[in-house]
C-alpha cells in the first residue's frame, strides 16, 4: 500500500509526501517548493523542514487560496 501525507505550511498546500520503501519523497504542487523534490527523507517531519527551506530560498510567489 502506498502511504501519503499532504504537506501544508502556514495553511498553504504545497504538495504530498509519499512513502517509498522506508523513506519519504516529496511531490510539489507549487513551483516555489519544487527544490524539495530532490532526495529522500527519513520521515515526513524531515521532509517538511526541507520544504520550508526550499520556500525560504525560492524567489517564486506562492499561490494564495481564495
Amino acid at each position: 500500500m502506498i502511504r501519503s501525507r499532504p504537506i501544508e505550511i502556514d495553511g498553504r498546500f504545497l504538495g504530498v509526501a509519499v512513502q517509498q520503501g522506508g523513506s519519504w519523497r516529496f511531490i510539489a504542487t507549487e513551483a516555489a517548493a519544487r527544490a524539495a523534490e530532490e532526495g529522500l527523507h527519513a520521515d515526513p517531519e524531515a521532509l517538511r523542514r526541507q520544504v520550508r527551506r526550499a520556500l525560504a530560498e525560492s524567489r517564486l510567489p506562492v499561490r494564495r487560496a481564495g
